[in-house]
């Protein structure tokens, strides 16, 4: 009987421990973007990274929307994209709305128009990742 106790133990604890490894090599593993044939990533040994300041970009290149500044309204958009092997920016969406949907609009306009990233890697070799970019919008206190 201790002998089917241990057994149904151990044969439980593996179960535990596969499922575990299963989930974590899934999140790991890349997957498909927009029917392309190369994978993205959403973890590389090296990420992306630009050769500029993002912030600063963004700050030259965002025009307030005009019905955006009349309401007042401000927020965070979040822009979803893809770093291509060659560093280009790719597949830009919004993920998450500021909620006013002009300034979604002038964050995806820009993000798009970012100048190239330095590409993520995998063992040495360039690879699609996606990245995350939050875009602020806040009005000056006049």
């Amino acid at each position: 009987m201790k002998k089917y106790f241990l057994l149904l133990v151990f044969l439980f604890s593996a179960k535990v421990i596969s499922a575990q490894l299963t989930a974590r090599d899934s999140a790991l593993m890349p997957h498909m973007e927009n029917g392309d044939s190369l994978p993205v990533h959403n973890v590389a040994e090296e990420m992306p990274a630009p050769a500029y300041s993002v912030n600063d970009f963004l700050k030259e290149n965002i025009k307030y929307p005009k019905d955006a500044k009349k309401a007042r309204s401000q927020g965070v958009t979040y822009i979803h994209f893809v770093v291509e092997e060659d560093g280009n920016i790719t597949h830009t969406s919004v993920i998450k709305s500021s909620g006013h949907q002009s300034l979604d609009d002038e964050a995806l306009r820009v993000v798009a128009m970012m100048p190239p990233w330095k590409p993520g890697t995998i063992s040495g070799k360039p690879v699609r990742v996606e990245v995350v970019q939050p875009v602020r919008f806040t009005l000056n206190r006049n």
